[in-house]
């Protein structure tokens, strides 16, 4: 029995170790290829991509986008001992929260409130994949709101502050070993609260034109959570419940590292718009500390090799028609791993994107 206590935390440096906390913004964010998110501040969306933004509105304001995502991945990977590659197909839907609003107090002050952006990552393996013993699925998400208030110096430059609410969710399952009945199952959902700051500067260089930068600090979250396990013989059971192995509490500290975002944004008063935006990620510095199962605490490799990420995107859209606007971008995302540094548990690759659609909407305006 004792083995198994080992095997258990062993498991859990191992995984935290490889877990990868990813920034994610607003479901459509301000423009296309996640571009304009620093200066655009047309809409209430300003409340968390730049609280600063929010002075521009001149009258109370709502704005929602709730998006359900389907994502689907593929992952081809190799076993020591067996030829050919396999595959694991990985898919599911995602839903991204979005109704914002902004409330002007006075001439200087505003007020607004709305979700924080969905961060997190995570991937789903099948029940019969030959890693299940050490993780069939894993998730790391944190969700919250983000009140937040402006006000405008002068006609040119605007602050705004915002206080960052995370709910912090990590769910992770495994198989288990039993000579009884072949397998069990190990599952572990473990929750928590962090709390961090924004800090957004917008400068109106002119009525077309704005420069933007944000702050975010960093947010750390104590996930505490008792695993289930369940599909075990009566025998096994027994056993580790008489030796301790069950029922044990097991915490841990998840962070979500700093950020700089910089960004500009231009009306050419002919249809058209540009922005483009520059962001740094304090990833090197990502950690998950303060690891305890029961009374005991799990010392890890302080050295995770992570590196810190940077993202450039750069948009336009033109305005075709009174209901219809075209729009177009690109985006680079730079990796947070090295590639000698990547395993099955932290894939964490560089990424190109490019987006070109077109958008027809309507907005109502309360007076």
């Amino acid at each position: 029995m004792k083995r198994y206590i080992i095997n258990l935390r062993g498991f859990i440096i191992f995984l935290v170790a490889g877990i990868l906390v990813c920034f994610s913004f607003p479901a459509l964010a301000a423009g296309p290829a996640f571009s304009g998110m620093a200066a655009k501040a047309d809409t209430a969306e300003t409340v968390y991509l730049n609280p600063a933004g929010m002075s521009r509105m001149s009258k109370p304001t709502w704005y929602g986008n709730p998006q359900i995502m389907y994502t689907d991945s593929v992952t081809e990977f190799t076993v020591q001992g067996q030829s050919g590659r396999q595959s694991i197909e990985d898919d599911g839907f995602i839903f991204l929260p979005g109704l914002y609003y902004v409330h002007p107090l006075n001439d200087k002050w505003s007020f607004g409130i709305g979700p924080n952006a969905v961060s997190g990552l995570g991937t789903t393996y099948n029940d019969t994949w030959p890693g299940r013993f050490l993780i069939k699925e894993w998730s790391q998400v944190m969700i919250g709101i983000v009140p937040s208030v402006a006000y405008r110096v002068n006609d040119k430059l605007s602050v705004g502050f915002s206080l960052s609410l995370n709910y912090s969710l990590f769910t992770l399952e495994k198989a288990v070993l039993d000579p009884g009945v072949g397998e069990g199952n190990f599952k572990l959902e473990a929750d928590g609260i962090g709390v961090g700051g924004n800090l957004g500067l917008l400068y109106e260089v002119s009525p077309r034109t704005r420069l933007g930068i944000v702050y975010r600090s960093e947010v750390v979250a104590e996930n505490e959570g008792t695993p289930e396990v369940t599909g075990l013989s009566a025998a096994t059971k027994n056993a580790l419940l008489n030796a301790g192995a069950l029922n044990q509490d097991i915490s841990m500290d998840t962070n979500m590292p700093q950020s700089v975002l910089v960004g500009v944004f231009h009306d050419y008063d002919n249809g058209w718009t540009m922005s483009a935006d520059v962001l740094w990620v304090d990833f090197s510095s990502y950690e998950i500390d303060n690891i305890t199962i029961g009374n005991t605490s799990i010392n890890k490799d302080s050295n995770t090799n992570y590196q810190d990420i940077w993202a450039f995107s750069m948009g336009t859209t033109y305005a075709l028609t009174h209901d219809w606007t075209l729009r177009g971008g690109a985006l680079y995302l730079s990796s947070g791993l090295k590639d000698e540094d990547r395993t099955l548990l932290s894939r964490f690759d560089a990424m190109w994107a490019v987006d070109t659609h077109s958008v027809q909407g309507a907005r109502y305006r309360w007076i």
